[in-house]
């Protein structure tokens, strides 16, 4: 057995009278992969700022290697061999992906930087890592899994002993975790210690060495990974018994809503056609770049250089643009909350409404009274904590600024809902809750299609899913014969 190189003995923070952490008692050791899990506000974040230098604790002692200390700084903590990967993206857009994963440690010769040996650098460790990207690149021309990868790569770079993950998976396609897992792999083979953070339960139980549990701030249980399952995991982050998980759909199933032939986008769909019914919950799955989240893009308005027949409710439909689509009944959640669907520093009602205006207008005026009262009403309905609408939607946790994207679309009637990577980043209490709220839409004849890249989502969700593969529809398979063996099957390209 490796000797500790973490212990956190009674560590506590408070922000003003509440505590964050209590009493934390936790030993990590040398070389072991750790897992953290908890629901938001479970104290994970808190505890991560303080081993990574961003708050120090107000009680307690934190060991590193044996010895005392005391990070001051997120900088004393990398020197020290404590790299964090938090889950925000860090980086400055108007650089360079090498300038990015070098900043501060510049190769310098005479005052100036040696950019040739910075690039090539930067070129061997993307490749070495199988990530595929140039390093003269400007950040902000990458995608946001692009800037994921980068940020892995410049942790991996400062040859850190204790690497903390904070949602590394997060926004990664099929591809990109198979590099992130693959990285992890390598690290672990240098007898580095992760300290590892995710929502995704899976990857917790094929990684990980122990589990600790925080709920409200304490510790509730560190455990072998092989001494747990999935639901006495998921009972001990919430605290309370599992019921069902995903929903079953006991609405009956109607009449077709909407009926795409022949759909096909340059280079990316092929002769797409399917149906979706009333009160059917019709999913997505695939390969990332497989079709099915442009296809989504096409009935939301959004690309519009598309050839082939829609029909919604029976009429042709040519959908020209988003404002276009809303009218004609078609709402969209899109797969990042954060820059494609919220206004962080707009407040949870405005967020919810700004979609909805029209009904608050009275002789030029919004009725700001009647505004409020539906959101407050809304806040209610879908639990968003804190429950006060006039809040930043910024200082939410990411399961609740979920619920109130998917509120923006309850305020007023829709035929069709359009969920792109539903419960990305969200606990798995916010989890059920978004569930059971999606289920109960259905009783108001909404007709849903549902894209996520997790398949147990897929398979405990939909009446019915869709596998793409290279721009084509290559599987239909009902709820009792999907399995996560025949997605697989029919997304790999022949």
């Amino acid at each position: 057995m490796e000797k500790p190189i973490l212990e956190l003995k009674s560590i506590s923070k408070k922000f003003g009278p509440a505590y964050a952490l209590k009493d934390i008692n936790l030993t990590i050791n040398k070389g072991e992969f750790h897992a953290l899990v908890g629901e938001n506000g479970a104290g994970k974040s808190t505890l991560i700022k303080m081993l990574s230098g961003v708050h120090l604790p107000d009680e307690g002692d934190i060991y590193f290697k044996g010895k005392p200390v005391k990070f001051s700084s997120p900088y004393m903590a990398q020197n020290q061999g404590v790299s964090t990967l938090f889950q925000e993206i860090q980086e400055i857009p108007a650089l360079t992906v090498a300038e990015n994963i070098f900043l501060g440690r510049e190769h310098q010769k005479l005052s100036f930087i040696e950019w040739r040996k910075l690039y090539r650098e930067a070129a061997e460790l993307l490749t070495s890592l199988s990530i595929p990207i140039d390093p003269r690149k400007n950040m902000e021309e990458l995608t946001i899994s692009q800037r994921k990868m980068v940020e892995i790569a410049r942790s991996v770079s400062i040859n850190a002993e204790l690497l903390i993950m904070d949602e590394p998976s997060a926004n990664l396609n099929e591809d990109e975790l198979n590099v992130l897992f693959n990285m992890i792999e390598q690290l672990r083979s240098r007898n580095v210690t992760i300290i590892y953070i995710s929502h995704r339960l899976r990857e917790i139980f094929n990684l990980a060495d122990r589990v600790t549990v925080l709920r409200d701030g304490q510790l509730v249980q560190t455990m072998s990974i092989e001494e747990t399952d999935e639901t006495k995991l998921v009972q001990l982050m919430i605290g309370r018994q599992l019921k069902e998980y995903y929903p079953v759909n006991t609405e009956t199933i109607g009449e077709t809503v909407l009926d795409v032939k022949n759909l096909s986008v340059p280079e990316t769909l092929d002769n797409v056609s399917f149906n979706l019914k009333k009160r059917e919950i019709l999913g997505f799955a695939g390969l990332a770049g497989s079709g099915g989240d442009v296809l989504t893009k096409v009935l939301f308005g959004l690309v519009k250089d598309f050839s082939g027949d829609i029909k919604l409710d029976g009429e042709p439909f040519f959908p020209k643009n988003p404002r276009q689509c809303i009218r004609k009944g078609i709402s969209y959640v899109p797969e990042d909350r954060k820059t494609q669907g919220l206004f962080l520093n707009l407040s949870v009602k405005t967020n919810m409404s700004i979609i909805s205006l029209a009904k608050y207008k009275k002789f030029g005026f919004i009725n700001g009274q009647k505004e409020t009262t539906d959101a407050n009403d809304l806040v209610g309905h879908l639990s968003v904590r804190p429950n006060d609408s006039t809040k930043q939607v910024r200082n939410l946790s990411g399961g609740n600024q979920q619920k109130a994207l998917i509120g923006r679309w309850l305020l007023d009637k829709y035929k069709i809902l359009i969920l792109e990577e539903p419960t990305r980043g969200v606990d798995v209490g916010a989890k059920m809750e978004i569930y059971q709220e999606i289920n109960k839409l259905l009783k108001t004849d909404l007709s849903i299609i549902m894209v996520s890249s997790e398949m147990p989502e897929l398979l405990g969700m939909c009446d019915r899913i869709l596998v793409f593969s290279d721009g084509r529809i290559t599987a239909e398979l009902d709820r009792e014969e999907a399995t996560e063996e025949k997605i697989m099957e029919h997304a790999f390209p022949r």
